[in-house]
């Protein structure tokens, strides 16, 4: 694999995608085949517990899509004379498959935003479970407007799901991206640290490998549905996963071990 596209390090169930180098911070086709293919076998690998995805190069996560491979692939649409009505079939882009892995995987998966990351790059990051950003003087969000666009990648889809449909407008509209703190702010990430997005991550991430991966999964897939699922159907769905994890070995072994535990020592408890 191309290490300036992107390289993989896996430690103790965490696995780490690092994109791109400061030969590469542009998102492009080759990046997002890359991505898919390794978050394909990381999603069906049992050793992995955690994805981690960060940037390759200081100050920067990513920072869009290349902008000349979109201005080439405009000429040739224009060229062809291709028209887009409202109700055209759609067919995915580049990066809605590694998107759509992260939502689906049934890991969690961290986005360690190492720097800047705009448009494409912050749209990818709203298909990760968990946004975690390091302080500095960088940008984060959705200026697609500045260039006659809009975030065509999901950002009008994700982050209203995210930050609320008022909120996204409001953002989307200005096409001014935010400092990590004020991002974190308005919601569009979820932590900002004074250190290392990828030290940070990586806590999370062991913390998160000490539970078991059946409950995760079945937590990730609960609550990823829940806005699009109605509330009765979201709560029968909860009770069979919650029973289905009660009487497993792993459960009852923990909640045996929690309640012996409690006996000698209360500031063991839940509660302490």
């Amino acid at each position: 694999m191309n290490a300036d596209v992107l390289s993989i390090k896996v430690t103790e169930g965490i696995a780490v995608i690092t994109l791109g180098s400061a030969k590469r911070m542009y998102f492009d086709a080759e990046m997002g085949d890359a991505l898919t293919e390794n978050l394909q076998e990381f999603a069906g690998d049992p050793n992995i517990r955690v994805v981690i995805v960060t940037g390759g190069t200081p100050g920067y996560f990513n920072r869009h899509f290349s902008i000349p491979a979109l201005i080439e692939f405009a000429e040739a649409v224009r060229a062809s004379g291709r028209q887009w009505p409202d109700n055209a079939a759609y067919h995915g882009g580049f990066f809605d498959k590694a998107m759509a892995l992260c939502e689906t995987m049934p890991k969690p998966v961290i986005a360690a935003i190492s720097g800047t990351a705009l448009a494409g790059a912050f749209e990818f990051t709203l298909a990760c479970d968990i946004r975690i950003a390091e302080d500095g003087d960088y940008l984060i969000g959705l200026p697609e407007t500045e260039l006659g666009l809009l975030p065509g990648a999901s950002g009008t889809q994700r982050l209203p799901r995210t930050i609320g449909p008022a909120a996204a407008l409001m953002h989307i509209l200005m096409g001014r991206p935010l400092n990590p703190r004020d991002a974190e702010k308005k919601g569009l990430v979820h932590e900002t640290v004074r250190g290392k997005a990828i030290d940070r991550a990586m806590q999370i991430a062991k913390r998160f490998c000490s539970h078991t991966p059946e409950s995760l999964g079945y937590i990730k897939r609960l609550v990823r549905s829940a806005i699009d699922t109605p509330l009765a159907e979201g709560l029968a769905l909860e009770r069979n996963l919650f029973m289905r994890l009660c009487v497993s070995d792993q459960a009852l072994a923990r909640m045996r071990s929690y309640e012996a535990k409690k006996i000698t020592d209360p500031s063991r408890s839940l509660e302490a």
